[in-house]
């Protein structure tokens, strides 16, 4: 452990899913300071960060009674062994539930705390114990104790920010810092790229990507210009309704399943335009914002998003891209045959969009912006 940097202790749950990307880029970004992490549990076939030290707390022999006993608000003498031991000087939790569960232990040791709130933990008017989890459900029935513990907390958008103050937080613990992306890796390359009649959309099969409402527009879209395809990226719960739909409305879908980081940038750079319809579900969520979207726009494509959570701050609204209205499959669809229709106009999108992700979408400039944070934090905290 180097002598001459302070030390960050990353938490969260799970570590870690294929869809938390955004949590290995912290841990692997990370230059300004040592990073360790302490979780819950380990998933064997997740991602796996490059990191200098771990602590799994269901690691131990009655490591699932020490997780329920630490999720309750309880300290591990291991945890807090293993966080003094590499001298942390502060605690950066993702999510609004980890943040919860790790203020004790932040308290106990006198460190400063940071959140980062990601969408669910804090957009859920609803929450189902099963589904999203009882941690969830008790840190949304006891905020009040993270809203006055906790020293900073991040916002992924300024949708999240919005919804931080409507629950409570006080809007000056709280600081919008966008996730960003490598723009090292995603950009295109040097020789000239051959795009073709194809729209694509890199999301999850879930409810609230709203995938449906892609398909029903391509539709509309097919009659007046038939050489044209979707591309659908990813898989889940809804694949095979949505196959079942793009058959019944004849359309030409092609479903490429998960893909890997490299391939989906290629399959991106083929690509014409970019979509992404998420919608807010009945129990309250809405997405905070798709890097998928900032991803597309850093190959290049402009991007049509429906108005609902952060999706209009990945673009540069009437510049690098279209803000369509809620589920409207006929707006959809006649945004999508303008940029297929005008060509000088794709053009003039295409460049915004590549500008706007180096300018407000960029990873490296994002976490310094967080590396100021915790050294203020840090600072403030040893005076």
């Amino acid at each position: 452990m180097s002598d001459t940097k302070f030390v960050i202790a990353i938490n969260t749950n799970k570590y870690l899913p294929y869809s938390e990307t955004f949590i290995k880029n912290h841990i692997e970004g990370v230059n300004k300071f040592d990073c360790i992490v302490f979780a819950s549990e380990k998933i064997k076939s997740g991602l796996k960060p490059e990191c200098k030290s771990e602590y799994i707390i269901k690691d131990t022999f009655i490591g699932k009674v020490q997780d329920v006993i630490y999720k309750l608000g309880f300290n591990l003498p291991g945890l807090l062994k293993y966080l003094v031991y590499n001298k942390v000087s502060l605690i950066h939790s993702h999510f609004g539930q980890n943040g919860y569960a790790s203020i004790a232990v932040a308290k106990k040791l006198n460190i400063p705390h940071v959140t980062t709130f990601h969408g669910l933990d804090i957009s859920l008017n609803i929450i189902d114990s099963k589904k999203h989890g009882k941690l969830l459900k008790k840190f949304r029935s006891d905020i009040r104790y993270l809203q006055v513990n906790g020293d900073v907390f991040i916002a992924v958008s300024k949708f999240i920010e919005n919804k931080l103050v409507e629950r409570g937080f006080c809007s000056s613990k709280i600081v919008t810092n966008y996730l960003g992306i490598d723009t090292n890796y995603f950009k295109l390359p040097v020789k000239e790229i051959k795009r073709l009649n194809q729209i694509v959309c890199v999301a999850r099969h879930v409810e609230y990507k709203g995938l449906e409402y892609l398909i029903s527009a391509m539709s509309i879209v097919k009659h007046s210009h038939p050489s044209w395809k979707l591309v659908l990226i990813g898989d889940g719960e809804k694949t095979s309704y949505l196959k079942n739909k793009a058959v019944s409305d004849n359309n030409d879908v092609e479903f490429r399943g998960r893909l890997s980081s490299h391939e989906i940038k290629d399959e991106l750079s083929q690509s014409k335009i970019y979509c992404q319809t998420s919608v807010k579900l009945d129990n309250g969520h809405e997405e905070a914002l798709a890097l998928t979207i900032v991803e597309a726009q850093a190959m290049g494509l402009p991007a049509i998003v429906f108005d609902s959570g952060g999706m209009p701050e990945a673009i540069v609204p009437d510049e690098s891209g279209f803000v369509v209205e809620e589920k409207n499959i006929k707006d959809l669809a006649g945004k999508i045959i303008c940029l297929i229709e005008d060509e000088m106009l794709w053009k003039r999108f295409s460049q915004r969009a590549i500008d706007n992700v180096k300018e407000n979408h960029c990873f490296n400039k994002q976490l310094a912006k967080l590396e100021v944070i915790y050294d203020t934090l840090i600072q403030k905290s040893i005076l």
